[in-house]
């Protein structure tokens, strides 16, 4: 126990590193490519509308296609294919015609003695060309039963099973995600910024734990100045959180009633809340114990610092970590389910996505060290 102590110690108390630049470089390098390859690569293709949303039996509907970064009229784009799906079953679509580079009009219908026979009324549209590889809209449109079949009508959705030259987009590019859009960019700044705050806070948490061991007020320190940067960290990450959320699951809404929503409704978010005031509170807590008028003791500050700086991470690890698994929400990783999977990132994603949590913990960790720095030399001074 002693010697895992002693090299805990070591390697929070050892400041040795903050003066070594190699691993700053290597930050600002991350980080700068992370913005770079952040707001340059494009969104992969997508299907961005389709109208009409509703179809009956029996007539031949032109439905109009609106694509993103789709290149229709390009030369190389081959022949583009339309399909309108059903579980697993494709129909194809009677005509298409492309309109420009983002726009289709598909002609498609089906009959009223096909009703019957289909797993669901919700029709998923696929589309496919050699540039643009094969993208979809989940439940792009929905079939209107009717009540009794026309035995007179010949229209029939032909099934059939998709041949596809390219099933993937030639080019580098970000997912294309319902919802999220043009948005999913915010996944380098503001998550890390989240996993920033939790190293932060975590070392924080080492820092108290050794001052209540060894007394060593360098450690109290070090702590008091982890806890500032992790608090920076967490506004930023919350304020980066809250306009992305305004402007993906609260379209329409005011700002007043989206973060009325955000703050007393929305699990993740309220918790994020909780846990950054629960740490404001340490920093008032020290700043109330230094006061004169208190007349406490330099150590009994740190003692009791430390105490709550304990306290502070249950809360902290409760309703940033626990909390939302346990409860349904907008956010993801809730109910159980992972932050991130398959589904969330794409092998573009994790190119930027992991270097930028990397960066953004090194760029905390950096202006951890200027302001120990700092700290440490106005305690010599003093």
């Amino acid at each position: 126990m002693q010697t895992l102590i002693r090299a805990l110690g070591r390697m929070v108390h050892g400041t040795t590193w903050l003066y070594t630049t190699w691993w700053k470089w290597f930050c600002a390098t991350l980080l700068l490519y992370v913005v770079i390859g952040s707001f340059m690569v494009p969104l992969s293709p997508g299907i961005s509308k389709i109208e009409p949303l509703s179809f009956s039996p029996d007539t031949i509907y032109t439905f109009k296609v609106s694509t993103y970064h789709t290149h229709f009229n390009s030369a190389a784009a081959g022949k583009t294919q339309f399909w309108f799906k059903v579980g697993n079953d494709y129909f194809k679509a009677k005509s298409i015609e492309v309109i420009g580079a983002d726009k289709l009009e598909v002609k498609f219908g089906v009959g009223s003695l096909q009703q019957d026979s289909l797993k669901s009324t919700s029709f998923d549209v696929v589309c496919n060309d050699d540039i643009d590889g094969t993208f979809a809209l989940r439940e792009g449109t929905t079939l209107l039963k009717t009540a009794k079949a026309d035995s007179t009508s010949n229209i029939v959705a032909i099934s059939e099973t998709p041949q596809v030259t390219h099933n993937k987009h030639q080019f580098l590019a970000f997912p294309y995600r319902e919802i999220l859009y043009e948005t999913i960019r915010n996944t380098f700044f503001h998550v890390p910024m989240w996993f920033a705050m939790t190293m932060l806070v975590m070392f924080s948490l080492l820092a108290s734990i050794l001052f209540l061991i060894k007394g060593d007020f360098r450690f109290d320190t070090y702590a008091h100045q982890a806890i500032i940067v992790a608090l920076l960290f967490g506004v930023c990450g919350y304020t980066t959180g809250m306009v992305w959320s305004k402007y993906t699951w609260f379209i329409g809404l005011s700002w007043w009633k989206a973060i009325e929503i955000m703050v007393f409704q929305e699990t993740k978010l309220r918790g994020a809340l909780i846990s950054i005031i629960a740490y404001l509170i340490y920093l008032v807590l020290r700043w109330i114990l230094s006061l004169k008028a208190m007349n406490i003791q330099k150590r009994d500050r740190a003692i009791i610092s430390a105490a709550y700086n304990i306290f502070a991470i249950i809360i902290f690890m409760w309703y940033i970590f626990i909390m939302p698994r346990l409860h349904d929400s907008l956010h993801p990783g809730n109910g159980g389910n992972p932050a991130f999977s398959k589904y969330d990132l794409d092998s573009t994603l994790r190119m930027f996505f992991y270097p930028a949590c990397i960066g953004w913990i090194m760029l905390g960790f950096w202006i951890y060290s200027i302001l120990v720095r700092m700290q440490l030399i106005k305690q010599k001074q003093e």
